[in-house]
């Protein structure tokens, strides 16, 4: 087998390179061989074959361009991580990989100049180097005093493919302090003039959300953790400017602008056997656009800005999903979407201390206390409800009507004369109604945690629509966003 090196292509890893270096090789291989030549080729030719390992994942790389150079001869591994090229002509050739995760990384893995015979076949096996290499290549040693991993990638600009230099990527996660309760931490990097960005010292176990922000925009908050102990990747896409298509002033006069583009994306909602689910409901983090999965499950969501962004699934009897989608007004993005069965949380949420932490890290303990708006949660919500708009009978100032189907029921403000709008948040995101009453088909009352209600005037501001602030407000919390800030 052949030893590989890498080589960098960002001024950053030529440190990596030089440290790196002597772990491009198959995890079980301690020195580099050359295998025995085997069965000549027919031709007068050479043929080469291996694998290539992902030591930071600790799996085959699947889907790598391994090419010759200066050749058009190339191999795809398959899902074990094999690969083989043919008709090699005879020389001295360097060997390259090529994939997503080594561009996330800003390494290129290029062998030394080897000979080729003709009519041999030969192996090289590959592999990139380990997570605990790279962090430490990536990291000085005052810098991992404080924790052992990393997090690293590249931002572009989604549509002219330039590093976005000087956008801010910001990670948060929670840490234990030394007597075990779980601290709110932010930690902030700027993309260099390749793209880069880096954040050291990080715990080996970390789990957390990340965003990247440029120019007054900001990309979808994804999740990001060590699962390793030592590296993180997440390659990021940010424009540099929205295209704002309307600016809409609620009454106070504030103006919020609504921004759209020209990106695409398609896919398919399915469970964890494969089978579509219709009527999903599939939504852009932070409000917008939203729509119903077809019988076949697929979706397609138009006139979306681009970059990372992350997209939100819900569907009645399975669990709130997340997933970032990747947008670019070149070509439409396309993603597959697998919900998993509900895991009734509702015992660990009961726990008082547990809840009432997250509840305070969404900001609802402090609005509880200023005395504005009606609060439940506990035993106030009753979770044995048949419906979302059934647990909201008992607020004041609401009432619930059917709408004459015989089936749905909404829900309105009985202190509003001129129509009794109700506007509706959950977990902290604008619900945009598809059909009146439509979110007792997608929230369930097992799955809340709090509940705020407002009126009028009375709404916080992130809780305020543009125009609408005469209208009732409704705020959900619900075990999705709850469970998850308490685990972290």
């Amino acid at each position: 087998m052949i030893r590989a090196t890498p080589s960098a292509v960002r001024s950053v890893c030529l440190t990596l390179a030089a440290a790196a270096a002597p772990a491009i090789a198959r995890p079980t291989d301690v020195g580099a061989q050359v295998a025995p030549p085997a069965k000549p080729a027919a031709a007068a030719f050479t043929t080469l074959q291996g694998f290539v390992m992902d030591s930071v994942h600790g799996t085959p790389l699947a889907d790598a361009k391994v090419s010759i150079e200066a050749t058009p001869r190339f191999g795809t591994t398959n899902a074990e991580g094999h690969y083989t090229i043919d008709s090699i002509p005879p020389g001295s050739h360097r060997v390259i990989v090529e994939h997503p995760v080594l561009d996330t990384l800003g390494v290129q893995m290029r062998t030394p100049a080897y000979p080729f015979a003709a009519g041999e076949s030969r192996n090289l096996d590959l592999a990139i180097p380990t997570a605990e290499r790279l962090a430490t290549a990536l990291c000085t040693s005052a810098q991992r005093m404080r924790g052992p991993a990393a997090m690293i990638g590249f931002v572009r600009d989604p549509d002219t493919k330039e590093p976005a230099m000087g956008s801010k990527v910001q990670l948060v996660y929670y840490e234990p302090d030394p007597i075990g309760r779980k601290q709110l931490r932010t930690r902030e990097a700027t993309v260099d003039s390749t793209g880069l960005y880096r954040i050291c010292g990080l715990p080996g176990d970390m789990s957390g959300k990340v965003q990247v922000f440029r120019n007054g925009v900001s990309s979808g908050e994804v999740p990001a953790e060590v699962t390793n102990g030592f590296l993180a990747m997440r390659a990021f896409s940010i424009v540099a400017q929205h295209a704002v298509v309307v600016e809409v002033k609620n009454d106070s006069g504030k103006v919020k602008r609504i921004a759209k583009g020209s990106a695409r994306v398609t896919g398919r909602v399915i469970d964890k056997k494969g089978q579509p689910l219709r009527d999903a409901r599939v939504t852009l983090q932070g409000g917008g656009t939203t729509v119903l999965t077809k019988p076949n499950g697929e979706f397609a969501l138009d006139s979306l800005p681009s970059g990372t962004q992350a997209l939100e699934v819900r569907k009645l009897g399975y669990a709130v999903t997340e997933v970032a989608v990747e947008l670019s007004s070149a070509a439409p993005a396309k993603t597959t979407v697998t919900m998993n069965d509900a895991v009734p949380l509702l015992a660990t949420m009961r726990v008082e201390a547990a809840r009432d932490k997250a509840l305070s890290d969404v900001g609802y303990q402090q609005r509880k206390q200023t005395g504005m708006g009606y609060f439940l949660d506990g035993n106030m919500i009753n979770h044995d409800a048949l419906s979302f708009s059934d647990v909201m009978r008992v607020a004041p100032g609401l009432r619930v009507t059917p709408t004459g189907d015989g089936r749905t029921y909404v829900i309105q403000d009985s202190r509003n004369a001129t129509g009794g709008c109700v506007n509706f948040y959950v977990d902290g995101t604008y619900w945009q109604q598809l059909s009146p009453g439509d979110i007792d088909d997608f929230v369930r009352p097992s799955e809340l945690v709090a509940i705020e209600v407002y009126h009028g005037s009375e709404a916080p501001p992130q809780y305020s629509p543009p125009g609408q602030s005469g209208c009732a407000t409704i705020v959900a919390w619900t075990v999705a966003r709850i469970h998850d800030r308490n685990k972290k």
